[in-house]
C-alpha cells in the first residue's frame, strides 16, 4: 500500500534518489574490491613459513681477519651451541622471507640442457646441513634427514653439487603430482646432467622472496642442499628455548665475537622482525586501503542522513496530515525507512555489477585477486545495513513531529 506513494514522492525528487543510488553503488563497488585487497594482503602476511618462528633469529658477519674455512666455521657453530638457551643452529645462505638467496631457474626432471624447458619449477634453494631441520623446525613428511657423510663441505662458491636433497610439499607436488617425489631424481639447471636424489620432504619451507608473491605454492617452492659453505661472511639461523630470545641472541653474538673478534656483525633479527620488515608494504597497503574504506562509509553514511533529514523537512506538512488522519508513529518510520530500503536496493543491485566489472579490472591489469562472491555478499549486506542505519534517525525524527506542528506550519 505504501510503494505507490513512496514512488510518486520519488519521482518528484529525482535528483535527490539519484543522487543516492550513485553513492551507494560507488561505495559498494569501491568498498568491496577495498575490502577484498585487505582480505588478501592480511592473509598474505599470515601464511606460516614453515619454520618455528617465535624462537628463531638470524645473525650475520663478515670477516675482517682471520682464516676462513670449514674448521673456523665449525669452532663457531660449537661456541654457539654451549649456550644453554640455545637449541640448535645452523649456517645456511639465507631464510625464509629474508629477501635475498640463491633462486634456481628451475628444477627440472630430465637431464641435460633442455631439461629447463621441460616439467620443471622454479624453486629457492638453501644450503644447510643436517641441522636444518631441527634448528628451523621443519616438519619431515616424507623420507629421512641428511647424514654426515652426504654433506658437501668447502669454500664459498665450491662447484661441488650433492648427490640428495630435500625438498618443500609444494615443489614436490608441483614436479610429481601424480605419485611421491621420494627416492625420485631431478636435475638443477647448472649442472643439468647431475642427478639428485630426493631423500626427504617436508611440509613447508617458504622461500627467501615468499613476500613477493601472492602465489602460495610458488612461494613454498623450496630445496634443501646438504652444503657447508665456509667463507668471509657468514649467516647463522639460531633456535632458542621459549622464552630466551633477548638474552640469548647478545650471549650469541659475544660467543662469536670471543671466537674471533676480527668480525663485522650484521644486526641480530628474531624473525617475527623479518616478518615484520617484509610485508612492511603489504601492511601499508591495507592500512591506506582500510582508512579509504572507512572514510567512504562514513561519508555515504552522512550522506544519506543529510538526505533523509531534507526530505523530512520538505514533507513536514505530509508528515503532519498523515498523523492527522491517523497514521501512527511506526508507520511514519516503516514508510521513510521503506523508502531508503528501495533506494539502496537500486544502489547495491548497480553497485554489485560495478563491483564485479572494477574487480575484473585489477585482476587483468594489476594480477590482484577476483573478488569472491562471498566478500560481494558480505559487503552488499554491510553497505544496505549502514544505508538502513543512516536513515533510522532522521525517520524517528519525522515520528516525533505532531500534527498541530506540521498543520501550523501551512
Amino acid at each position: 500500500m505504501e510503494i505507490v506513494p513512496i514512488l510518486a514522492a520519488l519521482r518528484r525528487n529525482k535528483s535527490g534518489a539519484l543522487l543516492a543510488v550513485v553513492q551507494i553503488a560507488l561505495t559498494l563497488a569501491i568498498v568491496s574490491n577495498i575490502v577484498s585487497i585487505v582480505v588478501s594482503r592480511t592473509y598474505l602476511m599470515t601464511r606460516p613459513t614453515g619454520t618455528q618462528e617465535h624462537e628463531l633469529f638470524a645473525l650475520g658477519y663478515r670477516l675482517t681477519g682471520g682464516i676462513a674455512n670449514v674448521s673456523t666455521l665449525e669452532a663457531d657453530l660449537n661456541s654457539i651451541r654451549t649456550n644453554s638457551d640455545v637449541v640448535d643452529v645452523v649456517a645456511t645462505n639465507s631464510y625464509p622471507l629474508r629477501g635475498g638467496g640463491w633462486l634456481q631457474g628451475s628444477v627440472g626432471l630430465i637431464p641435460g640442457a633442455l631439461s629447463s624447458r621441460r616439467l620443471s619449477a622454479h624453486t629457492a634453494v638453501y644450503q644447510m646441513d643436517q641441522h636444518g631441520l631441527g634448528t628451523l623446525g621443519l616438519e619431515l613428511l616424507e623420507g629421512r634427514n641428511f647424514n654426515a657423510a652426504e654433506i658437501e663441505r668447502g669454500q664459498t662458491g665450491t662447484d661441488s653439487v650433492p648427490l640428495v636433497a630435500i625438498v618443500s610439499k609444494a615443489l614436490a607436488l608441483e614436479l610429481f603430482p601424480h605419485g611421491s617425489a621420494l627416492g625420485k631424481l631431478i636435475y638443477l639447471t647448472f649442472d643439468p646432467d647431475r642427478p639428485i636424489a630426493v631423500i626427504g620432504v617436508v611440509d613447508r619451507l617458504q622461500s627467501p622472496g615468499a613476500a613477493g608473491t601472492i602465489d602460495e605454492h610458488a612461494s613454498e617452492n623450496s630445496i634443501i642442499l646438504p652444503i657447508v659453505a665456509a667463507g668471509p661472511i657468514g649467516l647463522f639461523v639460531v633456535r632458542v628455548r621459549p622464552g630466551t630470545l633477548d638474552t640469548a641472541m647478545r650471549e650469541v653474538q659475544d660467543a662469536l665475537f670471543k671466537t674471533n673478534p676480527n668480525r663485522i656483525f650484521g644486526r641480530l633479527r628474531p624473525f617475527d622482525e623479518i616478518r615484520r620488515t617484509a610485508y612492511q608494504k603489504d601492511r601499508a597497503i591495507a592500512i591506506a586501503l582500510s582508512t579509504i574504506g572507512l572514510v567512504l562509509v562514513a561519508i555515504t553514511a552522512f550522506a544519506i542522513v543529510g538526505l533523509t533529514s531534507f526530505w523530512v523537512i520538505r514533507r513536514k506538512t505530509q508528515i503532519g496530515l498523515r498523523r492527522a488522519l491517523g497514521a501512527t508513529r511506526l508507520g511514519i518510520v516503516r514508510y521513510f525507512l521503506l523508502e531508503n530500503a528501495l533506494l539502496c536496493s537500486v544502489g547495491v543491485a548497480i553497485g554489485a555489477m560495478t563491483a564485479e566489472t572494477l574487480s575484473v579490472w585489477l585482476w587483468s591489469r594489476y594480477g590482484t585477486d577476483r573478488l569472491p562472491l562471498f566478500e560481494l555478499l558480505s559487503s552488499v549486506l554491510i553497505v544496505a545495513a549502514l544505508g538502513q542505519g543512516a536513515a533510522a534517525l532522521p525517520a524517528l525524527r519525522a515520528a516525533r513531529i505532531s500534527p498541530t506542528e506540521a498543520l501550523r506550519a501551512l
